[in-house]
């Protein structure tokens, strides 16, 4: 697979990880894989929180006896078969005191024999009653058919942004349709970013997740040690201006004994916005990054990544980089400036990459990414040992591709491996998937398909010999099997070591619009188990 390389000017990234002292995630009862029945509290056995605010015992219907069934019925003039249960005529007798026989004939008739248009009188109020009946029966059947037709028209999505109309694969939630906006949990296409603090000493918590609330702010939410989410309310809010459906990016990391937290998202004036907050100032507050007032392409669903540079864990020590086979790093780390890089949408096609170094007042344009998919997401992995840095991004055809620069300088150039400067691994792609999915990368490589699912792919990184393992490939689900998120989700992914001294793998996309689910697996494989934030309604 043959590409451009982007336009350089220089260059940065991040990622998260942390040791939770939590116990392991229960798995949920197989004969239940409700979200609220697996819900993050109910993974975690320290957790006396209920599941959900939501949930509510209902009684059984009550047995009531029929009331008429003791009663006695009144009697009738009329038996059964309709027929006249008359009272005995008085008998006459002639002069020897004998009874006089009657003719049939000569009976009294009965005035129920009287007919009015054909039928007999004593069946008439009977006939009107049941006219009536029908007639209103009819009427009812018709308005109300008339009335859930009506209901069902309305029932639809309501008014469906112009460009979704046209492109529905590059939306999601209410700009599909305005009957798709949630008023409860989460915003239904709701950016989410994760941050675990590895290097965080205090060990306050585990990871802290960021995400955009159906009231349109953003908010975080955080998991203690104890397996506890707290937070998510309107204390924890970070910023009210947010875009609808804006993606959202984060990166921490320490440095100089100071923990530093980021967060980037797109603003309703479509402008790239940055609020920062540290253990030093504890106040979220506009980054560098806002005064450029960079402007991001105007449509429903964009992609928007950040990513830490550099030694992630604030050290030199980079044993202490996670491996796959669970043995101590042996790569050394060669960066000798940390930072960050930014990469943000500028036109239907395009990605502008930014830069911010350790020391520098403001953000650096380094590079220009053209002939992208720029409604997915951008994935990158910059924070582990050697030189070699990668980014992750969706081209036009729809094919996942993957980026490498190599920045030592105490290398020789040559075409085939050059330095500081962009090239593809054209040995390894993901073709077909999702148009507006959601990159990310820890550990493994996840990307949506076609069909909602998420899927992650096994990278051997090796610059422009990188491949992947398909045998290492797996869906993200729960105990009955994959579970597909809303098409076009955001996504956030990350990797934490567990208290026994295993590492799991954690996963957050929206699977029904107002919920932010979360699936943990052990890194080695297994079962996969589900779980749901309980994020507040107000």
């Amino acid at each position: 697979m043959e590409s451009t390389s982007p336009e350089t000017k220089v260059d940065t990234t991040y990622k998260i990880a942390h040791p939770p002292e939590g116990t392991s995630p229960v798995s949920p009862p197989l004969q239940n894989d409700s979200p609220r029945d697996q819900a993050p509290e109910k993974l975690f056995p320290h957790n006396p929180e209920p599941a959900s605010s939501k949930e509510v015992l209902h009684d059984a219907p009550e047995v009531v006896e029929p009331w008429l069934a003791s009663q006695q019925r009144p009697n009738s003039p009329f038996s059964e078969d309709g027929t006249v249960v008359s009272g005995f005529q008085p008998l006459e007798f002639n002069e020897k005191g004998e009874p006089v026989p009657r003719r049939v004939s000569e009976l009294p008739s009965e005035k129920g024999d009287d007919k009015r248009c054909g039928i007999p009188r004593r069946y008439l109020l009977g006939v009107i009653i049941l006219v009536f009946v029908v007639l209103l029966a009819l009427g009812l059947g018709l308005g109300l058919g008339l009335g859930l037709k009506k209901d069902h028209k309305s029932s639809g999505p309501g008014l469906v942004d112009p460009y979704c109309a046209a492109n529905p694969e590059y939306c999601i939630g209410g700009a599909l349709g305005t009957s798709y906006y949630t008023s409860n949990g989460t915003f239904n296409g709701s950016g989410i970013a994760l941050a675990t603090e590895f290097w965080n000493n205090e060990e306050r918590k585990i990871m802290t997740v960021y995400f955009q609330h159906w009231s349109g702010e953003i908010r975080w939410i955080q998991l203690t040690p104890k397996g506890e989410w707290i937070g998510g309310t309107k204390s924890e809010v970070i910023a009210s201006d947010a875009k609808n459906a804006t993606p959202i990016s984060a990166v921490s990391y320490s440095l100089n004994d100071t923990s530093v937290w980021h967060i980037f998202y797109v603003s309703e004036d479509n402008v790239v916005k940055q609020k920062q907050n540290s253990n030093s100032t504890n106040i979220w507050q506009d980054g560098p990054l806002t005064e450029l007032n960079l402007t991001a392409y105007d449509a429903p669903n964009v992609g928007l990544q950040a990513c830490w540079y550099g030694n992630y864990y604030g050290d030199s020590d980079a044993s202490k980089f996670p491996t796959r086979d669970g043995n101590n790093n042996t790569i050394p780390f060669n960066s000798s400036t940390a930072g960050m890089h930014l990469w943000y949408p500028s036109d239907d096609s395009t990605f502008m990459q930014y830069g911010w170094y350790e020391g520098q007042e403001q953000w650096e344009e380094q590079t220009t990414w053209t002939d992208m998919n720029v409604h997915a997401g951008v994935g990158c992995y910059s924070w582990g040992p050697g030189s070699v840095t990668y980014a992750m991004m969706v081209d036009t055809q729809d094919t996942a591709t993957i980026w490498w620069k190599d920045t030592n300088d105490n290398l020789t150039s040559t075409s085939a491996h050059p330095i500081n400067d962009w090239k593809n691994a054209t040995h390894y792609a993901i073709p077909d998937v999702y148009p507006s999915t959601s990159l990310g990368f820890t550990e493994y490589f996840y990307a949506q398909m076609p069909d909602g699912t998420i899927m992650g792919h096994d990278i051997q990184w090796a610059a422009e010999n990188t491949t992947g393992v398909a045998d290492n490939e797996f869906t993200v689900g729960s105990a009955q099997g994959p579970v597909p998120g809303l098409k076009g989700t955001h996504m956030s992914v990350t990797a934490v070591e567990d208290q026994s001294g295993g590492t799991s793998l954690y996963v957050f996309y929206q699977t029904r619009g107002d919920d932010l689910s979360m699936f943990i697996r052990d890194i080695k494989g297994g079962q996969w188990t589900q779980g749901e934030l309980p994020i507040p309604d107000q």
